[in-house]
């Protein structure tokens, strides 16, 4: 039963950000050109930032896109989804609040390991 529930959660820090990115993050909106102004020729274009993982990325808690994952940012996709779970964002998560997250993300809550 504790292997289940462990891979259930496993399961679930890998989805959650999935499925967080899939309902927070609109379509990157292009970036229009603008031609130089030679007055101002000292000016360096700034690059657009880094558009969101897609979806279906097998490693969406990999913020910079080299393929791996580091500590800090597995660090930040698990502070993302106890943000997620903290409904009444009081920096603690309830029973009711872990319930109410694993049947939104699972279709049902995970018994309680006793």
């Amino acid at each position: 039963m504790k292997v289940a529930v462990r891979a259930l959660l496993v399961s679930a820090i890998v989805a959650v950000p999935i499925v967080i990115s899939a309902q927070t993050s609109a379509p990157p909106q292009p970036v229009p050109a603008v031609p130089p102004d030679p007055a101002t020729s000292s000016v360096v274009p700034v690059a657009p930032p880094p558009a969101a993982p897609p979806v279906d990325d097998p490693l969406p808690m990999d913020l910079d896109g080299d393929g791996v994952v580091t500590a800090a940012e597995h660090a930040a996709g698990a502070r993302a989804l106890f943000e997620h779970m903290d409904a009444d964002h009081d920096g603690r998560v309830t029973r009711e609040e872990m319930a109410n997250f694993q049947r939104q993300v699972l279709g049902a809550a995970i018994p309680p390991v006793r």
